[in-house]
């Protein structure tokens, strides 16, 4: 049985709800009406979806506003501010970051800076009593993940990974025999830090491939037990911190195999094609009819602080830092087969 792109977009009303999770600390949690200010960290591309393309929603959410920007622009600090009516003194540097610690309008941090930042503005943030809503990946190794995940604990403060809309259809294939995803992006010459491995922290496998990861994982509903892959690179120079292309296939204890294909050197189109024992579904990856934006996200994670259940339409997968930190683990596996150009057994 052959599902059009059609069908595999309307069975997304009956993926699993989305999760928020908060650490198990006790107090992260506060009830209220008021909406929780968010102080943005970083004003590039990424917060640009909150920023640039979201005023309205910022001016009417009932769970969330902007409270603060945090830029090592002052200029386009400023100019982030005349737009949306932020005093200067809601401004801060990433030198004077640690004083949002004495700002009681902010309540939530949202860090949108190179990857290879997340993990210190994350501990800073914690440290400073605040909210901690992270872009994806969370971080650029595992064990800064797990820090994430404690500092948030000790602060007794909620913590979420942003997540792209990848949804698990339920009962729509019967059981997975193997999953084919690949994603493609193509790096825009004005971000040339994720050219520069000291900012973002390795190349295709952590730009483009959590998200693919995430994808197989959710569909697979299991865990994973082996994986083998190979990196390709057709242009060294460019890529020579970097990983260009990378490729695997991954065992899981189901007996579900998946393939993923990820790359840094070209645009286009990404694909997910799932063979199941009742079924066979294909689509464009990620879906572009079902985009969940980090505004959307953010304003789920403030609502859930508050007590609140806040769910969008149609469900995606969640929030949880323990899902990103599994989804780091299998970048560190893949990683080490390339490394040793052999099969890596996953515990």
């Amino acid at each position: 049985m052959t599902h059009t792109r059609r069908h595999f977009l309307g069975a997304v009303s009956s993926a699993a709800a989305v999760g928020l999770v908060h650490t198990q600390a006790q107090g992260a949690l506060k009830s209220g009406s008021k909406p929780l200010g968010v102080a943005v960290v970083g004003l590039g591309t990424q917060s640009q979806q909150v920023l640039g393309a979201s005023v309205s929603w910022i001016s009417s959410s009932p769970h969330c506003r902007l409270a603060g920007l945090v830029s090592s622009d002052r200029s386009k600090s400023l100019a982030y501010a005349a737009k949306h009516g932020l005093s200067s003194q809601n401004l801060y540097s990433y030198e004077s970051f640690d004083r949002i610690a004495n700002d009681e309008s902010i309540d939530i941090v949202y860090i949108a800076v190179p990857n290879a930042m997340h993990c210190e503005f994350a501990l800073r943030a914690a440290n400073a009593g605040k909210h901690v809503f992270c872009e994806s990946p969370m971080a650029i190794h595992s064990d800064q993940c797990r820090d994430m995940i404690q500092a948030c604990k000790e602060n007794h403060r909620a913590l979420a990974v942003a997540s792209s809309p990848l949804p698990k259809l339920m009962n729509c294939c019967g059981p997975i025999r193997s999953i084919e995803a690949s994603n493609a992006v193509a790096i825009d010459p004005k971000s040339s830090w994720r050219l520069d491995r000291q900012l973002a922290g390795g190349g295709a496998l952590i730009q483009a491939g959590i998200d693919v990861l995430r994808t197989q994982r959710l569909w697979a509903d299991s865990a994973p037990l082996w994986v083998i892959a190979q990196e390709t690179k057709t242009d060294a120079t460019r890529f020579a911190q970097i990983d260009e292309s990378v490729t695997w296939s991954l065992g899981f204890a189901n007996g579900t195999v998946a393939h993923g294909a990820v790359s840094l050197n070209h645009s286009a189109p990404g694909q997910l094609n799932v063979q199941g024992q009742q079924a066979y579904l294909s689509s464009e990856f990620p879906s572009p009819n079902h985009y969940w934006s980090r505004a959307n996200q953010l304003e789920a994670f403030a609502a859930s602080i508050q007590g609140k259940s806040w769910l969008p339409s149609d469900r995606f997968n969640s929030l949880d830092p323990a899902n990103a930190l599994e989804d780091m683990l299998l970048v560190e596996a893949i990683l080490r087969s390339i490394k040793q150009r052999s099969q890596v057994q996953l515990g």
